[in-house]
This record gives structure tokens, C-alpha cells and sequence, in this order.
């Protein structure tokens, strides 16, 4: 077997790490086990991947550096031998409302090349069929390059798009809810609008007040019907303020732009409360929720329109493309039918491509990036993966394993990150961190194949084969949350008691409708369930774990009452904040 040498790291000390020195072999699946804790991630993503992503951001001119940031380097000795690192986490995908998995899969692209060609009656080129360009004509003056001074024509050129109008390519529509918005009694100054970042002293205020549109001390309630039109609904115009200029709209245009296109996961909570206030989305009564405008819906092969397609299962749409056997549209068809049957193979068949890529959960996000990968001309990368299976039934696991190998076979290094032994079993190197979470790890226990795992006497090994036990007795309900005719995503009209006051499991194959069923549908029933999912904290640079989960605030106290002082002298946000980095912990490197 050819020895393609290895990634060696000396001298490892991020986070809990303890000077570690470790040769990780190049081109090979090396998985990362431990307990939680243990420093993997140090070693993994914030060492190995950390460095790679750095070192290719300093090949880019000093002009585009000043864009990207200046990640600082790793606290190792040295690292040599690395490759170009690619991070496929289990972040969610996107909270742009218009990505979705044909999308971020490139899928939906090789479709609409497919109706472009064969689609009768024929709309036009493949951007005819795309929900994010829309169609519409543009007009004016050109000036063409033939002869001495060029010639003056004046032309209309079409643009061929397929974006619905109404909703502008996001399949739903959001009515906004007037008196939600504004408090008609009030004035502007006032704060008539009720609307977060809309208060006097905000920017936005300032528009509407420094507009002259308006008499900024009169109650909406006397506004005139031209007033109401235009403090709602526009036109855009500029508007010169104390120190700049900006642009007006009408404040419904404004909620729109701003908040409503957006997916509401992605704002902070207090923005997602209001736009939950003030509107009420449904799918667009013109396109259906298509996102397609009437002639891009037209087009049809086989007696199924592109949005039929996009809306079929993964598993049924691959049916549909082998019929397809027309010489002009075989390479793409081909190509298509590939990537999806890679999808279909780890076990996200049941996914549909217009899917919002926003919905996937963290395990569904990572795989549907690998799948991507996979389709990569590129080789010799190092692929950095975050506990795949998790989320996995164990029928789809093997799935799992078998992607992983056909990335290292394609010359890849492919380190994870994992806890499950099915995949450890598959692996050609394994690296045992430890010996325990915290400052008692960041040590590696074990390095070796798996056989040696067992073995080794480690918290990893001894847990290899024990077998949990089953509890003798069970507790007695004290109620239940009904949920009754769900159908979300691929539910079909499920009804269920889910028993309260008990542990409960839920269970079954990937996309079964486990996610759709609990987090989708049992909040709607009982509005007090709190979800506590793998989405990221949302925070801000000083946010912390102490701050975050509250433990500061006493500590603070404590510490200020036994010097008989304020509080805030021990807050890095407030009066205790250092002056040189204003609390951060951090100075930009010169």
C-alpha cells in the first residue's frame, strides 16, 4: 500500500490541549473519538482546519485580505504537511429563504437545463425557469461599434426569467397586519410604530421623519388617505437627513425587505416575535407556492412541469430521469441522475428539491454538503466532518461509511469526529482523546487501528461492546399533548398522544418525519414546549457561556458585595471592561 506521508502536528496547545504530537496519515479515514470534551474539536477544526483556512487566505492580495478577516494562528508548535481543508459541519444551510436543496445541491440548475431543451412548449433559455430571475424587458439607447464613432440604436431586449411576480420567487406571501404595526393614537415622534428598530432615535425613524412627508406631531389616526398611502406604501425617494442621505420606502415595503423575505430563524428573537405579530404568511395564490411564474409552469415533459418535478421525492424524481432518453439532454440527465442517487444512497431520498434548505436539520445539512463534495473534481483536500451519523438510524449508518470511503478512495484525507463504532470500525486510523473532558483531557490515549481499541483500557474502549440495559419499570404519564391529523413535510394525516411528565423516545429511519412530527407539529399544539435543537447560540462577540446561561450575574454580585462595590466594576460589558480592548479580550494584530 503507497504511503502518501502524513499531516504532522507538534507542540498542540488550543483550548485543553497539552502539547500534543501526533502524525495523521495522509489520504486515509483517521477518526477522532472521546468524550465530550476531550479536545477532538481543538485538535480536529480549531488546529488542523483552523491553520489550512488560514494559510490559503494569506495566497490572496493584501486588498482582499481586509475583507475576510485575520484569524489568528493556532497555538502549535508546528504543522506541516497540511492540505487545502474543507469544513462539512452540521450547520444549518443557509437562512436565505430563496436556497433550497436543488439549490445548494446544484440539482435544480441541471433540471432547468433539462426543460430548457426538452420542455414543450418551449419558454426559452434555463434562467426561464429559475425562481430567482425575473422575467421582464429592459429598453433604452446603445451604441454599436461599426465604423468610424459607432452607430445609435435604440433596442428592447427581453430577459427571460421564471420568478412569480407576486411573491418575487418565494412561493409565499406575507400580509402584514396594519394595526399590528403602528399604534394609530400616537405620533410619529411618539413611537406610533410599534415595530423594533422603527423607534424614535433609530435610523429608520429618522426617514420617515426628516421625509417631510409627514407632520411628524400628528396622530395616524388623522392622517389623510394619501398620507396612509404613502407612509405605508412608498414611493421610494431619497431623503436628506442631518448627515446623510437615504432612500424612503413605505413602511410595509420597508417590513418586507427588510425582515418578511428573510427566514425568520435567522433574525434575533425580538425581530422574529414582531414579524410573527404583525404578519401571516401562506403560499402565493398565483404560482402555488411554485415560486414559478404561469409560463415557466407551462412547459412540460412527460405530462409534469418542472415544478412537479422539483416537488417529487428524491427517490421518485430518479424514476422519472431514466425514462428520459434524449441524446441532446444524456450527459446532463446522466450527471443529474448521479448526484442524486448519491443522495438517495445516504439516506436523503426522501427529500423533495424544492425543499427550503433552512428546514434540514444539522445531520440532513451535513450530508446533503457531502453529497456536494462528493461530485468534486478536486483531490488530495482534507475533508474535516462533525459526528455524520448522529441523527442516523442504524439501517442508514452503513450508507454513511461506505461515502466516507469513496471520499478518501478519490485521493482524499478524511478526518471525523465521531462516537459511533460503526464508523470507527470502517476507519484505517483511529485517535483516542483524553483521558477525560476539560482540563483532566487533551491528551491522545490511544492511536492505532481499531482492533488495538478495545484494548487499550480507555473510556472508549471499555465501552466499545457493553450493551445498556433495560429499566425493569417504567413511570406512569401524568397527561398528554394530542397531536391530531399532522401533515407536515411527509406526514400523512398522523394523529398521536404524546405522554407527558415521562422520557420518550422517538424513533425510526432518516426522513420517516420524527423532526416534522416533534418540532414541527407538538409545539403548534402546546405552545409552552420548549425546543431545544443543534442550532447555534445566537450571540454576539461578548457573549459567553457565564453570560449566556445567567451564572455571571450572582458572581458578579458576590464579588461586589464583598467589596462594597457596584456590579458593574466586574462586567467585561460595562464599567469592569478593559480599556485597551473594550471588553472583547482581543486587539486587531497589527
Amino acid at each position: 500500500m503507497a504511503d502518501w506521508g502524513a499531516i504532522r502536528v507538534r507542540g498542540a496547545r488550543e483550548n485543553n490541549l497539552r502539547d500534543i504530537d501526533l502524525d495523521i496519515p495522509k489520504r486515509k479515514l483517521t477518526v477522532f473519538t472521546g468524550v465530550s470534551g476531550s479536545g477532538k474539536s481543538s485538535l480536529v477544526f480549531e488546529t488542523i482546519a483552523a491553520e489550512s483556512q488560514r494559510l490559503i487566505n494569506e495566497t490572496y492580495s493584501a486588498f482582499v485580505q481586509g475583507f475576510m478577516g485575520t484569524p489568528p494562528r493556532p497555538d502549535v508548535d508546528s504543522l506541516e504537511n497540511l492540505t487545502a481543508a474543507i469544513i462539512v459541519d452540521q450547520e444549518r444551510m443557509g437562512a436565505n429563504s430563496r436556497s433550497t436543496v436543488g439549490t445548494a445541491t446544484d440539482a435544480h440548475a441541471m433540471l432547468r437545463i433539462i426543460f430548457s431543451r426538452l420542455g414543450q412548449p418551449q419558454v426559452g433559455p434555463a434562467s426561464a425557469f429559475s425562481f430567482n430571475m425575473p422575467a421582464g424587458t429592459v429598453q433604452g439607447e446603445m451604441v454599436l461599434e461599426r465604423g468610424v464613432g459607432g452607430q445609435r440604436e435604440e433596442r428592447l431586449e427581453r430577459i427571460s426569467g421564471g420568478m412569480c411576480a407576486e411573491c418575487e420567487g418565494l412561493g409565499r406571501v406575507s400580509t402584514v397586519d396594519i394595526d399590528a404595526l403602528v399604534d394609530r393614537s400616537k405620533t410619529l415622534n411618539e413611537g406610533a410604530i410599534t415595530f423594533p428598530n422603527f423607534q424614535p432615535g433609530t435610523w429608520y425613524h429618522r426617514i420617515f421623519v426628516d421625509s417631510g412627508f409627514f407632520d411628524p406631531d400628528k396622530p395616524l389616526r388623522d392622517f389623510t388617505e394619501a398620507e396612509w398611502e404613502r407612509l405605508l406604501y412608498g414611493p421610494e425617494s431619497k431623503v436628506k437627513t442631518e448627515l446623510v442621505n437615504l432612500t424612503y420606502y413605505g413602511l410595509v415595503d420597508r417590513i418586507r425587505r427588510q425582515y418578511l423575505i428573510k427566514d425568520p430563524e435567522s433574525l434575533q428573537p425580538s425581530l422574529r416575535a414582531a414579524v410573527e405579530r404583525v404578519s401571516t404568511s401562506i403560499a402565493c395564490p398565483s404560482c402555488g407556492g411554485t415560486r414559478l411564474n404561469a409560463l415557466a409552469r407551462s412547459s412540460l415533459i412527460e405530462g409534469k412541469g418542472i415544478a412537479d418535478c422539483a416537488a417529487m421525492q428524491i427517490s421518485d424524481l430518479l424514476g422519472f430521469l431514466r425514462a428520459i432518453d434524449d441524446p441532446s439532454v444524456r450527459p446532463i440527465v446522466g450527471a443529474l441522475v448521479g448526484l442524486l442517487d448519491s443522495m438517495a444512497h445516504i439516506g436523503l431520498g426522501y427529500l423533495s428539491l424544492d425543499r427550503e434548505s433552512s428546514t434540514l436539520s444539522g445531520g440532513e445539512a451535513q450530508r446533503t454538503k457531502m453529497v456536494r463534495h462528493l461530485g468534486s473534481s478536486l483531490t488530495d483536500v482534507t475533508y474535516v466532518f462533525d459526528e455524520p451519523t448522529i441523527g442516523l438510524h442504524a439501517h442508514d449508518v452503513q450508507r454513511m461509511n461506505e461515502l466516507l470511503q469513496r471520499l478518501r478512495d478519490k485521493g482524499n484525507t478524511v478526518l471525523v469526529i465521531e462516537h459511533d463504532p460503526e464508523l470507527m470500525r470502517v476507519a484505517d486510523h483511529i485517535v483516542d482523546m483524553g483521558p477525560r473532558a476539560g482540563i483532566h483531557g487533551g491528551e491522545v490515549v490511544y492511536e492505532g487501528p481499531y482492533a488495538g481499541l478495545a484494548a487499550s483500557g480507555t473510556i472508549t474502549g471499555r465501552h466499545l461492546e457493553q450493551q445498556q440495559g433495560l429499566k425493569a419499570s417504567v413511570r406512569t404519564p401524568r397527561g398528554a399533548i394530542r397531536i391530531r391529523d399532522a401533515r407536515l413535510h411527509n406526514l400523512q394525516d398522523v394523529s398521536v398522544d404524546v405522554p407527558t411528565g415521562v422520557l420518550v423516545a422517538v424513533t425510526g429511519v432518516a426522513g420517516s418525519g420524527k423532526s416534522s412530527l416533534i418540532h414541527g407539529c407538538m409545539p403548534r399544539e402546546d405552545p409552552s414546549v420548549t425546543l431545544i435543537d443543534q442550532s447555534a447560540i445566537r450571540g454576539s462577540r461578548r457573549s459567553n457561556p457565564a453570560t449566556y446561561t445567567g451564572m455571571l450575574e450572582p458572581i458578579r454580585k458576590a464579588f461586589a458585595s464583598a467589596n462594597g462595590v457596584r456590579p458593574a466594576l466586574f462586567s467585561a460589558n460595562s464599567e469592569g471592561a478593559c480599556s485597551a480592548c473594550k471588553g472583547l479580550g482581543l486587539v486587531p494584530n497589527p
